[in-house]
């Protein structure tokens, strides 16, 4: 996968697993926080000037991330590493 257009999907995921989590039913409020870690992720996005691409919605939060995950690591050697490493521990924080 092309890098730019890897981050772009990325991107897409991760906007994906925040609506998600904003509206998940969980009482704790974990998922407002993982909500917010993405937003996060996000804004580092952002700093690189990348737009998202629309991707499928219908996957709850962690599968998001997970397909962000796969397609950063499609085009691993072009990812920045604050990217890479903000998402991985979203991922971990969300698996738990």
């Amino acid at each position: 996968m092309e890098g730019s257009w890897a981050l772009r999907v990325a991107l897409g995921h991760v906007r994906c697993a925040v609506v998600a989590f904003v509206g998940a039913e969980d009482p704790s409020g974990e998922s407002l926080f993982l909500a917010a870690d993405c937003l996060e992720v996000e804004g580092l996005f952002a700093d690189l000037g990348v737009e998202p691409e629309p991707v499928d919605p219908s996957v709850d939060g962690v599968a998001s991330l997970d397909a962000a995950s796969e397609a950063l690591a499609a085009a691993r050697p072009v990812v920045p590493l604050a990217v890479w490493a903000g998402l991985q521990a979203v991922r971990a924080r969300a698996a738990r």
